[in-house]
């Protein structure tokens, strides 16, 4: 039996909400899940595994439908479907009174969806979430029978506010396999049986790395899990650069080399960028210096100010930069590098408060 795992895909999201590309990555979003569902075709999978937040809301029933008319498209893949904290159920939800496709079964509650693959019966087991968070331990309480059926587990959570877990009662029960959600990076749980499958596409910049599905497998003789492979399908990366900069660096210098790694990397994808080192203490680094072609979504300036101390004390005789800069470097030992980044990081902070009050 073949499986296709995804989750956290929150169609309806618009990530980067206050960049120009932004309306381009929520189309991304649902244009990577169809890709999934042609997968799906691609690979004749038995069974479609979405393990929760599949909307980025509640969904309207024009989102439901778009969605059951792509799973229309793979009439032969059964699709099992739950809510996570995102797209969690409502009183009021379309959800409840929507009728999907034959194919598809999505858990209202805590309940089973059975079907037939070739002489064996395939159970998945599943819960949906009714509140953004849910604490209680509600995994552990889901226990297969010991038969010679396939048991396969749908679960959104894993951390404190999001149905934690017992690991150890969870490699002990007789699930075939167990498809997680809520983590948006692909992770292995329990080597051969349980894994977060990640988001399809990445959402923020700091979703780094591969974004894709699972593709596994499930003896239907020993019921055991096989040939798990991890599939990017992503339209985008999230890529951190690292410059490191040192006092003689300019502004025109940092840009150059972030250009020259863009380059490489490619234009598609979305650049966080951290600079760090030692810089002149006029400059502060920002998207605004970027050029516009290059997405940026995040510059994190971490670069410490160089400033020639002797010459500031001489020139703050009497005020609190030069007893500063004479306290923190008073004594023969050389200062430790904490310590240094305390004398520039002060200095500095000393400086702009000083440039403040006298405007």
């Amino acid at each position: 039996m073949k499986f296709i795992h995804t989750s956290d895909i929150h169609i309806g999201m618009s990530p980067d909400p206050t960049m120009p590309w932004s309306e381009e990555r929520s189309k991304d979003i649902k244009e990577t899940f169809a890709d999934v569902i042609r997968k799906c075709k691609y690979e004749e999978a038995d069974l479609l595994l979405i393990s929760g937040d599949l909307f980025n809301h509640q969904p309207l029933t024009e989102e439901l439908q778009y969605v059951d008319e792509l799973f229309r498209t793979i009439p032969d893949t059964y699709v099992a479907i739950i809510a996570g904290s995102a797209d969690h159920i409502k009183p009021n939800s379309p959800i409840l009174n929507y009728t999907f496709s034959d194919n598809v079964f999505y858990f209202l509650d805590n309940t089973e969806f059975s079907f037939d693959i070739g002489n064996k019966q395939c159970i998945v087991h599943g819960f949906s979430y009714y509140s953004m968070e849910d604490t209680t331990p509600i995994i552990n309480s889901i226990t297969p029978d010991d038969d010679k059926n396939i048991h396969i587990l749908l679960a959104y959570g894993g951390d404190l506010s999001h149905c934690p877990f017992d690991l150890s009662k969870l490699e002990n029960k007789n699930f075939s396999y167990v498809a997680l959600g809520s983590n948006r990076n692909f992770q292995t749980v329990i080597d051969k049986k349980a894994y977060y499958s990640g988001s399809p596409e990445p959402l923020d910049s700091n979703d780094i790395g591969d974004h894709g599905i699972i593709i596994g497998e499930i003896n239907e003789h020993t019921r055991r899990t096989r040939n798990i492979k991890f599939e990017s399908m992503s339209q985008i990366k999230y890529i951190p650069i690292s410059i490191k900069v040192n006092g003689s660096n300019t502004e025109e210098d940092v840009i150059e080399n972030v250009s020259k790694e863009v380059l490489k990397l490619g234009l598609e994808n979305i650049y966080k960028i951290e600079i760090t080192g030692f810089k002149n203490p006029d400059l502060e680094f920002s998207r605004d210096i970027f050029d516009e072609k290059i997405r940026i979504a995040e510059v994190i300036d971490r670069a410490v100010p160089k400033y020639d101390f002797v010459k500031l004390s001489s020139e703050h005789p009497q005020d609190m930069i030069g007893a500063f800069i004479r306290r923190m470097t008073s004594g023969n030992s050389e200062l430790s590098e904490i310590e240094k980044k305390a004398l520039y990081l002060g200095t500095h902070a000393l400086i702009k408060t000083s440039d403040k009050s006298e405007n």
